[in-house]
Formats: C-alpha cells, structure tokens, sequence
C-alpha cells in the first residue's frame, strides 16, 4: 500500500512538470534525433549519386519503399540549431515553427529501383535556403518543411 502511494505521488509529480513544461516529453527528443539520422551529415562532402545511394540505404530510407526525396545537410549542428534562431514563418502545414537559413546540401532523388538494397538515387549538390521546422526549450530542428 504504501509503494502504491509512492509510486502515486512521482506520478502526479512528474504530470505537474510536464504540465508546467520543465519537463521535456521524449516525443520532442525523438524528432530531433530523427532529424539528425535523416538530414545531417556535417563531415560528408555529398553531390554523387553514389553517396545519395549509399546514405539512404545506410540511414534506413530504403526499406519497405525507396523514399522519394531526401535531402542531407552538410553543415554542423550548431550551425543548424541557429537557423531555429532566426525569425518564425509559416510553414507548408501553416504553423507558425518554421525558420529559414541558407546551407550546403545534397538532394536526392529517387530514380528507380525496389527495396530495401536497390533503390536508386541521382544527387544534386548546391547550396540553397532551408526551411526548418523547430520545438522545444531550447529550439532544436525536428522536421526539414522544405
């Protein structure tokens, strides 16, 4: 009875900080890390069709289908975490979480194949304006809008 009362209390607890927001739920923490294994790659150089083919496959883009379009961001994660610095604008789902900056990429896209070891990607290497989709205290990327 009293584990049970224990066991009561750090739960009505730790819902009172979530509530309050000292708490950060691991939702926000999973998008980020995801964000991370599907946009960021600060020591890679990119721009073949050889690195779009392999970093897809390695970073599970390429198992039950060949994902369509992927981009990599080869700039470091300080760099990236300030673009959720700059100022809010719109997102394509209309919110309001969305900031801008200008980084070097690779984009690829799918030109065929079947999964999961065959899909087939062409790269295209530039630099270009981002649109990153920010959460959390502090502002971490979690979603590449476009």
């Amino acid at each position: 009875m009293a584990l049970q009362k224990i066991i009561l209390s750090l739960l009505l607890s730790l819902l009172t900080l979530l509530g309050l927001g000292l708490v950060q739920p691991s939702y926000g923490q999973f998008m980020y890390q995801r964000f991370l294994r599907q946009h960021v790659d600060p020591t890679g150089t990119g721009g073949t069709n050889l690195y779009c083919n392999t970093m897809m496959h390695k970073q599970g883009m390429t198992g039950l289908k060949c994902k369509e379009f992927n981009t990599f961001i080869h700039e470091n994660i300080g760099t990236i975490n300030n673009i959720c610095n700059a100022p809010n604008i719109q997102c394509k789902d209309h919110r309001m979480n969305c900031h801008a900056g200008v980084v070097r990429v690779t984009d690829c896209r799918n030109t065929g194949g079947s999964p999961p070891n065959n899909c087939r990607y062409e790269a295209t290497a530039i630099t270009r304006g981002v649109v990153i989709a920010c959460e959390g205290n502090p502002l971490v990327p979690v979603h590449l809008d476009r």
